[in-house]
């Protein structure tokens, strides 16, 4: 009889046993596959091999790699890139530099994370995680939430880990200290994941969609620095800011709370009676002249109750751009009336009047790196879209588009309050 044709590989893989036959060796299989020395067909995250043993599928850590080389800013450790620890821990490490280095683990792990990935976690977690808040020191609770909550939301989320390494991306960028190349895919699989997220309304995934929406804002702004960037881009990222308030209306309060993410939601007060009496009498004016045969007419209600939320900025100037100035500035399209969003949306030349007005605050926020460029280029977009026609309404705005200090910004603004 004769002998039995050897099996195929698959019939080998099925079994708990491979035969003495040599084969291709792999060279950058998974740990199980190169423990049974049978060939991996390197499948991420799962070779075939372990996906159909039913078994656990690691790779070892991914040798240095030139198309991204994250620098560690001064005075901070190195990120490790251990791959089976699940708690925090010192271990030696070699950079690409082949410098080693003492190194302290991340407390979370991903089995499908590589080094290039653990690099941009690590650098948003001491770096990038700061940018979204305003208050110093360690007594700021933003700064937790940042570091800790949303971390463990991403890993359960995987649109919001992808926007975490985009996020960090987009901050290396600004810091010239390169870019990996993948950082355009991060940022594709972050929007796609996030719409993909909203179709299904899954109530566990709320928490992360919400951190999304707020962390979006950032990553949209690079448009503003892009030469190639729409004009009145300032109207879209308007739209994206509404985002937040129609996923916060999507929870309840107490349900925020309770997820831990709360503090990136709190707001000043806002004293209306002091804020519609700082409002500037240009922009009273504006409103107040609109005629019964114009289009906006109607909407007159909504400019003024828009201008007590634009007023509530003017009523703070004096107190200088301390955390809560800056606070109220950044998130100020989050409160404004759904028509007037609308109106801007139309680009009704009254509402490009406020937001011109607004952007002017946005310029004087120098200390957050996402802002930066922001105010500046939208002052510019609405002059030059409305003509000479607005310029009596866009005094202020027309002198802060040739200024780059903060100080003279803020006493310019001051000026036209009092």
């Amino acid at each position: 009889m004769a002998d039995p044709a050897p099996p195929h590989d698959e019939d080998a893989v099925d079994k708990p046993y491979h035969t003495k036959r040599p084969h291709k060796k792999s060279r950058s299989g998974c740990m199980s596959c190169k423990r049974r020395k049978v060939k991996c067909d390197e499948a991420r995250p799962t070779c075939r091999a372990c996906a159909l043993r039913k078994t656990r599928c690691e790779y070892p850590s991914a040798p240095p790699t030139t198309d991204f080389w994250l620098s560690t800013p001064t005075g901070s450790p190195a990120p490790s890139v251990a791959s089976d620890s699940s708690s925090s821990s010192s271990s030696s490490s070699s950079d690409s530099a082949g410098l080693s280095l003492v190194v302290q683990e991340p407390l979370f792990r991903h089995p499908a994370t590589d080094e290039v990935d653990m690099k941009l976690l690590w650098f948003y977690t001491t770096a990038t995680s700061e940018s979204f808040s305003v208050e110093p020191g360690r007594g700021d609770p933003k700064k937790d939430v940042m570091q800790t909550t949303i971390v463990q939301y991403a890993f359960e989320n995987p649109f919001l880990m992808n926007s975490l390494f985009a996020l960090s991306s987009l901050h290396l960028q600004n810091l010239n200290q390169g870019v990996p190349r993948r950082a355009l895919t991060y940022r594709a699989q972050s929007f796609e994941g996030y719409r993909r997220a909203i179709e299904a309304a899954k109530p566990d995934t709320f928490p992360a969609l919400l951190v999304n929406s707020l962390l979006l804002t950032a990553l949209s702004s690079q448009n503003f620095r892009e030469d190639n960037a729409n004009d009145l881009y300032i109207i879209d990222w308007m739209i994206i800011w509404r985002g937040i308030r129609l996923m916060f209306q999507m929870i309840s309060r107490p349900s925020i709370l309770s997820t831990g993410i709360g503090p990136l939601f709190d707001r000043p007060p806002i004293d209306f009676d002091a804020a519609a009496a700082a409002i500037p009498n240009q922009l009273v004016s504006m409103v107040s002249l609109i005629k019964p045969d114009e289009d906006d007419y109607l909407d007159v209600p909504v400019y003024y109750e828009t201008l007590k939320y634009l007023g509530s900025l003017y009523d703070n100037v004096p107190n200088g751009m301390d955390e809560a100035m800056t606070l109220r500035i950044i998130t100020w399209f989050t409160i404004l009336p759904s028509k007037f969003i609308e109106l801007a949306r139309a680009k009704q030349p009254r509402a490009l009047v406020i937001i011109a007005h607004y952007a002017v605050f946005i310029k004087m926020i120098q200390n957050v790196w996402w802002i930066v460029g922001i105010g500046d280029r939208s002052v510019k977009d609405i002059c030059k879209y409305l003509g000479p026609t607005w310029h009596q309404f866009l005094s202020v705005p027309l002198v802060a588009s040739r200024i780059e200090s903060q100080e003279e910004l803020i006493r310019i603004v001051q000026e036209n309050v009092f």
